[in-house]
């Protein structure tokens, strides 16, 4: 098996519930070879110290700067990092035993390996075993996988002036620009351990759950994901593109509560991206075509329901992830954070 160096890079920004429990995650994997860093983002609430209290072992390293934003952490995290792989940790999420180990064992010939966490593990099961990576691009810019770094194992050679370069205003689509531009600079195959390794906790304080996405964001997101795309397809691929602001709109109507916008350019652009790409789709169109919340409303939960009626085997999903999620709470209740060993199966 391939004993390269695997540097875990875990940016650290108010967290002290959390973050002792993430770095005994780390260093108590059966993959030894690892060099952990710690980036402190200018915490106030005393991470930095619980985090310290390991600087002096020989494969961490301990970073303090002020608070820039989780691109900076991990761009300073990956510029300080000697290993071969790259992996990014969240300050209160976990690693669960052995994963790393059996993603290292996938990391021939790839520069990319990805595998599961706990909220998408029926998804990554349903992956093929080797993606190419054309079609890795595709997903990542429609995102018909998930965006986050997390759970990933990338080749340093992937990093670059560009890769973490995006400014702070992005802080909603950071982990979406970089896994783009990291999918355009991919030459290789990507590889999929269909497993759960990573144990991602949901935290009301993080930064995704306390900003809110808009129209306007969307438009600005989606027009640099289009610039940064362009150099691979032209500028001719309405298809994706629909889907792609699709999943955005989706996404926003929660945050805004569904209050929508059918004259908003952004919203507007969809429909025309529809036009182009010959799709009918009448759902969503009477879906962009709403605006008051009631309304919204209404036309999402019909879609919902028609979109089970065209694919009945989502029924027997929904029932499967209620009953998971009840089975979580129970575990929760009882056992705290032990719950986690759950997801191990």
């Amino acid at each position: 098996m391939d004993n390269s160096l695997v540097s875990i890079i875990v940016p650290v920004y108010n967290t002290a519930e959390y973050v002792e429990e993430c770095v005994q995650s780390v260093l108590s994997q059966s993959y030894k070879n690892i060099e952990l860093i710690l980036v402190n983002d200018g915490s106030t609430d005393g991470s930095g110290d619980i985090c310290k209290k390991y600087e002096n072992r020989p494969n961490v390293i301990y970073i303090e700067q002020d608070n820039l934003g989780t691109t900076a952490a991990r761009r300073r995290g990956v510029e300080k990092s000697h290993g071969e792989w790259i992996m990014f940790v969240d300050s209160d999420d976990i690693l669960l035993d052995n994963g790393l180990e059996y993603m290292v064992e996938l990391s021939e010939k790839t520069n990319i390996v990805l595998s599961g966490h706990t909220h998408n593990i029926n998804l990554i099961q349903k992956l093929p075993d080797i993606i190419s990576k054309d079609e890795y691009l595709k997903m990542i810019y429609t995102r018909d996988i998930y965006v986050a770094p997390f759970g990933r194992l990338f080749h340093k050679s992937l990093f670059n002036e560009r890769t973490l370069a995006f400014p702070r205003y992005y802080v909603l689509g950071e982990d979406y620009l970089m896994n783009l531009q990291i999918a355009i600079d991919n030459k290789e195959d990507i590889r999929v351990y269909k497993q759960s390794m990573y144990y991602r906790r949901y935290n009301p304080l993080s930064t995704m759950h306390i900003n809110s996405l808009t129209f306007d964001y969307c438009q600005k997101i989606c027009g640099l994901a289009d610039n940064m795309v362009m150099g691979v397809w032209g500028n001719r691929f309405p298809l994706l593109q629909m889907k792609q602001r699709m999943v955005f709109f989706n996404l926003t109507l929660k945050d805004v509560r569904y209050h929508s916008d059918s004259h908003h350019p952004f919203v507007k652009d969809i429909k025309r991206y529809m036009d182009e790409s010959g799709v009918w789709r009448p759902m969503d169109r009477w879906l962009l075509s709403v605006s008051s919340p009631w309304a919204v409303k209404t036309v999402w939960n019909l879609r919902k329901v028609w979109m089970r009626l065209e694919h009945p085997s989502m029924f027997l999903r929904d029932l499967k992830k209620w009953l998971g999620w009840c089975i979580y709470l129970i575990l929760w209740t009882r056992q705290g954070t032990a719950g986690k060993d759950f997801f191990k199966k």
